[in-house]
């Protein structure tokens, strides 16, 4: 079943940008099945906001080139001013080499050309399947790695299963010199409301107990960090 195989992209977010409204109602109906959630754009000034508001869960960005205002490949540039690693798929009538050529510093992950059929969709999601999963294991030491994907951290062969919100932590921790308190409460917790003093404690006291030494220190009234 295509769904089956495809079931590790249901927890991304995909934005995708077409000013054609016809094509984009089609191809949002379609990419709808395979992620968990999409995000619409119709030209590059608006994607570039949506983007921006949206910038911490956005996973994958689907582009068309050519459209009002900014284009797909300003557009792009601009996102490679936040972030070079985001995968980003380029869509266009063009075959122009002109076009490749702007869009090969951008780091694209594919350049496909329209008609978006379902056979290219197929092996775009093929494509996106490998490039994700060269991106779960994350190496944080020779002897610490992390499978973002399946939540389970390995540390000298002993695997180590994570909640949803440990796994996110420590992939923050992995990622960032120190994880403030702020970093917490935007990326771990889906309400408005901080949680209270006790509840980060409490999750860290919890998260603690799960590692075979104490690998999280706290810097005061800071936040966290690896201590490796």
């Amino acid at each position: 079943m295509i769904n089956e195989k495809y079931k590790l992209l249901k927890n991304k977010t995909v934005l995708y940008v077409e000013d054609d409204l016809t094509l984009q109602k089609n191809i949002v109906e379609t990419l709808s099945h395979f992620f968990g959630k999409v995000l619409m754009a119709s030209d590059g000034d608006d994607a570039y906001d949506i983007y921006i508001a949206n910038q911490n869960k956005i996973d994958l960005i689907i582009t068309d080139i050519n459209m009002p205002n900014t284009d797909g490949i300003a557009f792009s540039k601009s996102i490679r001013e936040y972030d070079r690693n985001l995968p980003i798929i380029i869509i266009s009538a063009y075959t122009d080499t002109d076009y490749l050529l702007d869009s090969i510093d951008l780091n694209i992950v594919k350049y496909i050309t329209k008609p978006f059929t379902t056979k290219k969709i197929i092996t775009l999601l093929d494509k996106l399947l490998e490039h994700f999963e060269l991106n779960n294991n994350i190496v944080i030491d020779k002897n610490i790695k992390l499978n973002y994907e399946s939540g389970e951290l390995l540390i000298t062969n002993q695997k180590i299963k994570l909640t949803k919100k440990e796994t996110i932590f420590m992939k923050l921790l992995a990622e960032n010199s120190i994880v403030t308190y702020d970093m917490m409460y935007e990326y771990m917790w889906d309400y408005n409301k901080s949680p209270s003093a006790d509840a980060i404690k409490s999750f860290i006291r919890k998260f603690k107990k799960k590692l075979p030494f104490d690998l999280v220190k706290n810097k005061h009234s800071v936040g966290y960090y690896l201590d490796i």
